[in-house]
């Protein structure tokens, strides 16, 4: 969950909004969006802007940061949003509102996130914040800086188990081309700004490609990829000919590259529950067991375990084998072995595992 503290301007890699049609980034005719105090449970106060029930529109000025990218700018301070000083700190909501043509209706979407003080030290892409677990009711609290330095240590443990990241990222990234007329990532796509193929300096014409990134039915985000199009009166076979050839990555080292928006959310752009579920019982096993004990609380005298049925028996020699409480104990899962027991856990990670890799076929180049 995103962080900003108190008196802090929000930038554009914080508070924004991308709006894509069939995954490419696309300007609106209107954008709107306002922030609410949440602390107290929804629907909330409106803080800005005000009066209540009033939107600050980003269509165009320095909340339009580029195609269909926009952030919460305050325009009449000609700057970021910035939350007043004195802010009750706690979870916060920003609800955007655009219109895709003027004659069309208003679509709405959300964010939450924590207003902080401005030492708390609290990362922008947090899953969680320091008030998940405060409201766990922990029997011995531990500090804040001690709850946010378990959650960034424990998301980056998640995040490289899974080989994902669960909040949107803008990134450029560059690929090998394989003669073939997609390309596959192993991260889901939220939305594509750029696309140029083949070291071409000047971006391919959005019309000439398709993005899969649906993440409802059929859900991309475990195959998420970029396929490479032609108008229904092309021939496929034109290459044989040597001329006008289909569009394909051609093979090459680093000669494509893509600008966009990446990384594993649900449809509201939140963090999938799952994934804060996990990390939350991660982040409080580890508080429960610290790596070092102060000296001065007092010992605990461990139970002795209640052993299981008798399984095995020698009469000579005297040895007895007893079977695990419960039953037999099961090989603990690949990728957090070592770091937690909690099958729960596990099996919520491996739900969220990136592919290891797909294979793209390779067509030979005419050269």
């Amino acid at each position: 969950m995103p962080s900003l503290p108190r008196g802090s301007e929000n930038t554009t890699e914080l508070l924004n909004w991308f709006i894509s049609v069939g995954g490419v980034l696309t300007d609106a005719a209107v954008v709107q969006y306002r922030v609410f105090d949440i602390i107290g449970g929804l629907p909330g106060t409106q803080i800005f802007p005000l009066p209540s029930g009033t939107y600050e529109d980003v269509s165009s000025g320095l909340g339009h940061v580029t195609d269909g990218f926009y952030y919460a700018f305050d325009n009449t301070t000609g700057k970021g949003w910035t939350p007043d000083i004195l802010e009750p700190l706690g979870t916060h909501r920003i609800e955007w509102r655009w219109k895709l043509t003027a004659g069309s209706e208003f679509q709405m979407g959300f964010e939450d996130f924590q207003i902080v003080v401005e030492s708390a030290g609290a990362s922008d892409d947090s899953y969680i914040s320091l008030e998940d677990i405060r409201n766990l009711g922990m029997p011995t609290p531990p500090t804040d800086a001690t709850i946010i330095a378990q959650i960034a240590l424990w998301q980056a443990s998640i995040e490289r188990a899974t080989r994902q990241w669960f909040v949107p990222r803008s990134l450029v990234l560059k690929f090998d081309g394989t003669d073939s007329d997609a390309i596959h990532l192993g991260v889901p796509i939220i939305a594509i700004e750029s696309l140029k193929l083949n070291n071409d300096e000047n971006p391919l014409d959005p019309e000439l490609f398709k993005v899969y990134s649906a993440v409802r039915y059929p859900d991309d985000r475990s195959n998420p990829r970029i396929k490479l199009t032609r108008d229904e009166s092309d021939n496929i076979f034109r290459d044989v000919h040597l001329r006008d050839r289909p569009l394909r990555f051609r093979k090459g080292r680093q000669n494509q590259e893509v600008k966009g928006t990446f990384g594993y959310i649900e449809p509201d752009g939140s963090v999938p529950l799952l994934i804060q579920h996990a990390l939350t019982k991660l982040v409080v096993e580890k508080l429960a067991n610290p790596v070092f004990n102060d000296p001065a609380s007092p010992v605990t005298v461990p139970v002795p375990p209640i052993v299981g049925t008798l399984v095995e028996e020698w009469t000579d020699g005297h040895k007895r084998k007893y079977g695990a409480r419960g039953g037999d104990l099961k090989a603990r899962a690949p990728g957090l072995s070592g770091i937690t027991a909690d099958q729960e856990i596990l099996d919520i990670l491996r739900l969220f595992k990136a592919p290891i890799g797909i294979a793209t076929p390779a067509h030979p180049s005419h050269t």
